[in-house]
């Protein structure tokens, strides 16, 4: 018996992966090996080791992607750990898997995007909170240095600025680490150039391995955690 090949349209893909329709458009406009991220979460798990929640897809080649999905983060005690991939054909908006791709390869996947907007609302609550504050800041400085050269009709020495309005505010003071470093939260919507080992990519290691992690490498860490309980 021969194996029904997979399909699915990229705008139904992107619904039941809870993404803007408007991802399509940035989906459309990668170059081969850059990756558009649907979400990224690393969390301490203790003994200088990570549990990850990624979704993304990437570009291979014309019409050529690979889907990724991983989960490891120990949020529920009945939650499973997911790492599911495969790749697929883009023409004409319709997705056509690979052979052996399944329904409930497409679900996991599903279910990885679900899981990570829960943690999105909680991260871009933050983040909103976050910017508000550095904004009123950032005014607020602004504005009494305004009062101070109307009322004595100079600019203060640059020795004495700290002094006289406080230390100029950053966004890394705020507690938050996306508006830190000026990303989406979560890195939702942000498109990674070049691939994760691209040494053409401005991004730190640090920062693509938020985004996304070496699938095996992820779990084998929350193996050895089990293990050493």
């Amino acid at each position: 018996m021969m194996n029904t090949e997979l399909s699915m349209t990229l705008l139904d893909f992107f619904k039941q992966s809870r993404r803007p329709i408007y991802y399509k458009s940035k989906l459309n406009q990668l170059s081969n090996n850059e990756v558009l991220s649907f979400g990224g979460i690393r969390r301490s798990i203790g003994r200088k080791r990570f549990a990850y929640g990624q979704a993304y897809i990437q570009k291979l080649t014309k019409n050529q992607f690979s889907f990724v999905g991983l989960w490891t983060l120990p949020s529920k005690p009945e939650r499973h750990d997911y790492w599911v991939q495969g790749s697929f054909t883009l023409s004409k908006g319709v997705m056509r898997f690979e052979n052996g791709i399944t329904s409930d390869h497409l679900r996991a996947f599903f279910k990885v995007c679900r899981y990570l907007g829960v943690h999105k609302r909680k991260s871009l609550a933050q983040y909103q909170q976050a910017h508000i504050e550095y904004s009123n800041a950032v005014s607020q400085r602004n504005e009494a240095m305004r009062n101070y050269e109307e009322e004595f009709n100079c600019y203060p020495e640059s020795e004495t600025v700290d002094f006289l309005f406080g230390v100029r505010p950053f966004r890394d003071d705020f507690n938050c680490w996306f508006l830190a470093h000026g990303y989406e939260p979560l890195f939702d919507g942000e498109v990674l150039r070049g691939g994760y080992s691209s040494l053409s990519n401005d991004l730190d290691f640090d920062t693509r391995d938020r985004i996304m992690t070496t699938p095996w490498l992820a779990l084998t860490q929350k193996q050895l955690l089990r293990e050493k309980k």
